[in-house]
């Protein structure tokens, strides 16, 4: 059984206020049911998407300086996430197909350094 775009879309948009609403009722501060990150437990490195959960928590209660505090390529990036979610359902829904996502390799290599720099950054001890 083939399914269709439309079904993937709404599935998709279901998870999302699923989850959404999952994390703003349980706090992850308060709660261990949420996974843990297994390169921070490894390394006691912070990679890229540590805090993002801690983040979107803050983001959905409107305190957008502790979501900066915990993962700020996080909060800068689920705005332009969301509004591109947006786009991407109204396409389906409207349209009937999914809109085609072009980047030049500059900007994906330009997007795997602004990673990088800030996983570098964030994990660099600056108390003196």
């Amino acid at each position: 059984m083939r399914v269709s775009l439309r079904l993937w879309a709404n599935l998709l948009a279901g998870a999302f206020v699923v989850g959404g609403a999952l994390v703003y009722r349980f706090s992850p501060t308060e709660h261990s049911f949420y996974p843990r990150c297994l390169f921070h437990a490894l390394t006691g490195l912070q990679c890229p998407g540590c805090g993002a959960t801690r983040a979107f928590y803050q983001i959905l209660h409107l305190h957008f300086r502790e979501a900066l505090h915990y993962n700020a390529l996080f909060t800068v990036l689920a705005p332009l996430t969301l509004l591109w979610f947006v786009f991407w359902y109204y396409s389906v829904m409207r349209f009937e197909r999914s809109p085609e996502i072009r980047m030049p390799g500059v900007a994906v290599a330009c997007c795997g350094v602004v990673t990088l720099v800030f996983t570098v950054v964030r994990n660099i001890n600056f108390s003196l």
